[in-house]
């Protein structure tokens, strides 16, 4: 099967919905199988949904509990359920390519792609 861009929109529409609903949705960063950032992603988290890719609005930065590169992304909704798995190298841009427990993790740029 080949979706159209429209398509492809839609479907990332219906991504934004599910997420936009109750609370706010996670990101969580990993290094390996260890959890280093949890961001709160705004409501709702969409800035814009063009060409198949969905642009996040940019949260606020938050403190890392743990340490090291990023290895994998997730965003979960408000009730804690995955959503999806992000590409580390190509969705989600960090303000510093390492993160240091205690320090602030800056996310300069977050999209989702179908």
């Amino acid at each position: 099967m080949i979706l159209s861009v429209d398509a492809k929109n839609a479907a990332l529409q219906g991504v934004a919905d599910k997420l936009n609903v109750g609370t706010n949705s996670v990101l969580s960063i990993y290094v390996g199988t260890t959890l280093a950032a949890e961001i709160a992603l705004l409501n709702p988290v969409q800035q814009s949904i063009a060409n198949a890719v969905m642009t996040f609005k940019i949260p606020p930065k938050v403190l890392a509990i743990a340490s090291g590169t990023p290895t994998a992304a997730k965003v979960l909704d408000a009730s804690g359920t995955l959503i999806a798995t992000l590409d580390v190298a190509t969705e989600l841009t960090l303000d510093k390519a390492q993160i240091y427990q205690g320090g602030y993790v800056t996310l300069t740029a977050l999209t989702m792609g179908v």
